[in-house]
């Protein structure tokens, strides 16, 4: 089985949203949907992220089969994310970051049974970003409705630490509670 990690291409988008299509969320009327948590993206928002973002894709035997994107600075500072970084329960005093070089791990996302390549895809985003000199990383992972806890071996192995929570309203889904994280 050849595996490999690699920059993501423009052609790429259409199988980020195939993978993300087959992602299951169940919605607050109980019913369940495909497309998890990665809201709002389609062929033309990969395209975006792909040309302006940090971009990585796990292959395997030249299928992709997992993908990973980290907001540059600029990006961060003009997301939903940032603007709404106010609404939420900091543990840190987010002040001592707001004028740092700073990103934000935005999707990771693997079809079933290629999770054993999260960390690789993950470890290698994460440090392509800090060799071009980012200062930190934010990331938040859902708590409820749903615990999405595939990030968080990740996230203690670099040392990341809790950083703050964030409850939200999502149109089709609800109420989101989120953890932030912070990664040196």
């Amino acid at each position: 089985m050849k595996t490999r990690i690699r920059i993501a291409e423009l052609n790429d988008a259409s199988s980020f949203v195939a993978i993300k299509d087959q992602l299951p969320i169940k919605k607050t009327d109980g019913t369940t949907s495909t497309g998890g948590f990665l809201l709002g993206t389609d062929v033309a928002t990969y395209e975006y992220y792909i040309e302006n973002a940090f971009c990585l894709v796990a292959e395997v035997n030249d299928k992709i089969v997992g993908f990973g994107i980290i907001f540059n600075e600029v990006m961060l500072r003009s997301s939903d994310v940032w603007l709404r970084r106010k609404q939420a329960n900091w543990f840190i005093n987010l002040a001592d970051w707001e004028d740092k070089k700073l990103c934000y791990f935005e999707q990771l996302a693997f079809l079933p049974g290629y999770r054993r390549l999260v960390i690789l895809l993950s470890y290698n985003l994460v440090k392509w970003v800090f060799d071009l000199g980012y200062d930190a990383l934010f990331t938040t992972t859902v708590k409820e409705p749903i615990l999405n806890l595939a990030a968080i071996p990740f996230i203690y192995a670099v040392d990341g630490i809790l950083a703050g929570n964030i409850r939200e309203i999502y149109p089709k889904i609800g109420l989101i509670n989120s953890d932030i994280y912070l990664i040196e």
